[in-house]
Formats: structure tokens, sequence, C-alpha cells
């Protein structure tokens, strides 16, 4: 099988039970690191060690869900934090604060069962490492000086399809930057000695570059004092532990994505054709791309055909004005909300709010500068694509929506007709769904979902839709795949989420789908096609589930 499922809840329990067998010699140093504080010599430095010992543990333990542990190392780490800044006496009160902490802390000690697992995420514990070309993985240096949080952070990323290579020392990051440079860095913020140790080493890493790398810091500080500096080293996402590795991952995946941003789509309207290709190649300059119209009347064909994410439209036309064009297009529901801009000469403030209670959204004057033009056009042609990205996507999986997905299969269809091509379609339904919910909860059936999103997405290709069908029913819309290649893809795919162990409190499970495919070749529309993979599914279903049966005559 192409993909090797790794489960991480195990590692994780192993790392777990490791950190905590050497608790008790990190208490012996936080103990040793009081006693040198009440002996009074170089307070000033016996301060700063108790509190980057106790920092340190209480970091460690929030992460392991250690949470009563960590909650009074926190104390105690406050409590060494305020004598550092003078703000309060090392007076009785502040002994007896800081032996209460200490008294708390070898209680928890007492308490914990090393052999219970951590209640991370289910989604956080979904592994599933494909088997992909080297160029494709991207590589990621990790710098934190706790061991066992190193080890953690480095399995957890890893298994979302990173390369990791992890470092204790910041020396020795600054060194390998120079020699091999990543894709990003995650950076912890706090190091011993050096409070700012991570924000500082950035700083000086980017500043011998000529590209920034994009950085991540870690920290159990929340404060603004430490995301300032981060921010003043060129962060690009800060996060508080214990971090939320889900989070992370999503937040390095775009980061070191290098699939670019879809360009704007401007339709112009502008009867006269210099003054429309002048404007459409001050756009085009800086990546939009543009069609012109010079008869307002043939207006309606090119916005239905190039589907715009604006328009940008002269005020006085011959035939039909830009007021009544807009009115027109408003008119229809599919263009209510786009962005209209009027273009015109006209200078009466009048007719320009007029024109905008008409269906405009602003109204520019020739001449007009370039940059005022592409600011103009750019802010609102990004908003409606954020606007139409909200609409046909689901919300929890980031997919396609069910209207979304049909819309995509009409194309497809459509395209394959014209060009001879086959189309698979496949839907997918999560077995048992309704268990899993009565069981776990909902909270952990949506993880389920979205681990199966997640994996449709990296294992299915690029040209591929992937759409959420509704409930625990998805879909998806291979092009150009005959329906031999769609099943083993669909198989492996099977296979591999079968093998997914999922985390709920001190409990795992696996779950399965069922699956039914579907031809264009043996089905011939888009509404057949979706008829012919349910009953697909339904079969696969009554079959046994946890299997993926094929439609039609290429069973």
């Amino acid at each position: 099988m192409a993909s090797q499922v790794v489960s991480v809840a195990a590692k994780l329990k192993r790392i777990r039970e490791a950190f905590i067998k050497q608790i008790p010699t990190q208490l012996e140093t936080i103990r040793a690191a009081y006693a040198d504080v009440i002996q009074g010599e170089e307070q000033t430095i016996a301060l700063e060690t108790l509190h980057r010992r106790l920092h340190t543990l209480g970091g460690a333990c929030a992460s392991f869900g250690l949470a009563m542990l960590s909650e009074a190392a926190k104390t105690g780490e406050h409590l060494a934090k305020d004598a550092m800044r003078s703000e309060i006496p090392l007076d009785n009160q502040w002994h007896g604060g800081m032996r209460e902490s200490l008294a708390r802390m070898e209680q928890e000690v007492g308490l914990i069962d090393p052999s219970e697992g951590m209640d991370f995420q289910a989604r956080e514990l979904t592994v599933v490492t494909v088997d992909k070309p080297e160029r494709e993985r991207k590589c990621i240096y990790l710098c934190e000086d706790d061991s066992f949080q190193r080890l953690s952070l480095t399995t957890q990323i890893g298994c979302f399809g990173f390369e990791v290579v992890s470092f204790g020392e910041l020396d020795h990051l600054r060194n390998a930057v120079r020699n091999a440079p990543p894709d990003a860095i995650v950076m912890d913020v706090v190091f011993p000695d050096r409070p700012m140790g991570g924000a500082e080493i950035m700083d000086l890493i980017q500043s011998e570059r000529d590209a920034p790398i994009p950085t991540v810091f870690i920290s159990s500080q929340s404060d603004l004092s430490h995301r300032l500096s981060a921010v003043r080293a060129g962060s690009s996402a800060y996060f508080v532990k214990p971090v939320n590795i889900t989070e992370l991952c999503s937040t390095l995946n775009v980061l070191t994505s290098a699939v670019q941003p879809e360009a704007c789509r401007v339709l112009i309207v502008d009867d006269d054709p210099q003054l429309a290709e002048y404007h459409a190649l001050i756009l085009q300059e800086v990546g939009m791309i543009t069609q012109t119209v010079n008869d307002p009347l043939q207006a309606m064909t090119p916005l239905m055909d190039f589907n715009p994410d604006l328009i940008l439209m002269d005020m006085y036309m011959p035939g039909c004005n830009g007021m009544e064009l807009a009115k027109a297009i408003r008119q229809i529901g599919a263009y209510f909300s786009i962005p209209i801009v009027f273009l015109s000469s006209e200078t009466d403030i009048d007719k320009q709010f007029h024109a905008m209670r008409m269906g405009g959204d602003e109204f520019l004057t020739k001449p007009i500068k370039p940059h005022h033009l592409i600011s103009s056009v750019a802010v609102r042609a990004e908003r409606m694509k954020i606007i139409r990205s909200n609409l046909i996507r689901d919300s929890m999986t980031g997919l396609f929506n069910h209207t979304a997905t049909k819309e995509y299969l009409d194309t497809a269809v459509a395209q394959a007709r014209r060009t001879g091509g086959e189309i698979c379609f496949a839907m997918i339904d999560v077995d048992r769904f309704k268990l899993v919910n009565d069981t776990y909860g909902h909270p952990i059936g949506d993880q389920v979902l979205i681990a199966l999103s997640r994996l449709i997405g990296q294992r299915l290709r690029k040209t591929d839709i992937v759409g959420r069908f509704g409930g625990e029913e998805f879909a998806a819309v291979l092009t150009d795949c005959k329906m031999a290649e769609a099943v083993v893809l669909l198989d492996r795919l099977r296979e591999s989420f079968s093998e997914i162990l999922f985390q709920a409190g001190n409990e795992t499970f696996s779950s399965t789908f069922s699956c039914g495919v579907a031809t264009l070749s043996d089905f011939g529309n888009p509404s057949a096609i979706i008829k012919g993979a349910d009953e697909a599914l339904y079969e696969a279903k009554n079959g046994g589930r946890n299997r993926v049966v094929s439609a039609g005559k290429n069973r």
C-alpha cells in the first residue's frame, strides 16, 4: 500500500510516560533553586534560575495533559517573576506561597497515572503519511529547549506530511539555516537564561537573509511583550502552549504552500475600445484577468461565461447607459452581490450618487491614476472572492458544499463531452456514523468527518473536485479517469481511513467508509451519474460496508 499509517496516540503515550518518569528530577532542581534563594547569595541569579525551571515544568506539563501540576508550577513561576521585578518582597508571605506551590506539585505528582494517554483532539491524532515525491515534502526546523516537548512536537508535525529537523540549541539552528534554509521555522520564545532568546536569534537570522523565512513562534507566555518580541522578529503566527497541532500544521501548510492565489477576474464594459484596453492593460500588469465588452447590449453572455469577480463600466454608452445595465444585472439573483464600479468622466456629485443608488458600489472619475484604479478594483474583487468562497464551501470541512459540487460535476460533464474524456463520480459515506456520535459525542464525530475530508483532499489528484454532499456523505468528481483507475485509488483511500486511530478521552477507535462509483460513459448525464453512484453506495452498504462498489457496465 502506498501509505504508512502511524499511531500518533501510541507514540505520544510513550513520550508522556518518559516525561513523567523524569518529573521528580525536575522537582529536585526546583527545590535546589529555591534553597539558593533562601540562602540569599546571588539572589538575582537564584530567582532567575527558579523562575526558568518552574516555567519549563509548567509549560511541559500543560502540553502533556498534566493540567493540575502545570497550574501549581505556574503559581510558583508567577511568584518568582514578581520577585524578579521587585514587585513584592521576599517576606514570609512570599515564602509561604512558594512552599505551598512546591507542596502542591509534590501532591500532584503522586496522583499522576502514567498509563493514561493525553486527551488530544482526535483530529490531532489522525495521521496518514503518504509516500510523496521528496520535492513535495516541506522541511520545517523546530527549535525548543525542552527535550520532551521537542520530541512531542516533532512527532506530531512530522505526521502531517512535513519533514521536521529539531534543535535544542539556538546556535545550532542558526548554523543549520546558514547551510540549508528550511521552508519554515517553529521557534520557542523562552530559552534558559534568555527570556526572549527565540525572538532574538530569529531577528539575527532574518537580518542575514535576503528573503525572510516564514516563522511560527510558540510560547507558554501569552502577554503582549512576548507577542511584540515575536512580531519584531518577523513572526508569521504565534501559538500559546499547549499548542493546537491542527491549527499549527494548517498554518505551516499555508506558509509553505507554493499554490498561487487565483487571479481576480474583471469584466470591463466601455464603448471606447482603446480606453477599455488601456484599463485592461493596467489591471493585467498586476496579475488580474480581464475581458472587455464595447457594446453594453452584448454584456450578458460574457458576464455569464467569464464569471467575473467585479464589473468595471462606463456610465454613458450608446443603446444602454451604465446605470440601466447595473440595475438589470442586479435583478439577476446570481449577480445581486457582484461589485460594480463606475468609471466615468462625470464630475457631477449628484449624478454620481444617483448612479450608485442604481446599483453601483463606487464611482471613479476619468482620468484615473493607475494605482488608484488597481487599489479600488483589487479590494472589492478580493472581497467578492471571499464571499463566493464562503457561499460554496462547507464551513466545517472546507470542502465544496452540495450545490457547488453538483455545479462542478455539470461543468466537468460538459467539458468531457467536448473533449471525449471520461469522468468518474464517487459517493463516500462513513459507516455507522450515528453510532460514533451516540457513543463518543458529536464533537468527536465532527473530527472523524474532518479527518476523512483531509485524507480525501490529500490523496486525490489536484484536478479532482471533492465536496461534502451532506451529513457524513462526501462526493468526488474525478476527471479524465477510467473506472478501474478510480476503484484502485478509492480502495487505497478506504484502506488508509480504516486504519486511522481516533482518540476519545482514554479510548481509541477506528472508522470505515463505503463508496459507490459511476462513470459518464455508462450513465450519460450528471443526474444519472449521481443516481448510479448512490445505488452503488447502497449496494456497498448492504454488502457489509467498508468497500468500494462500481456501478454500470464497467463493474
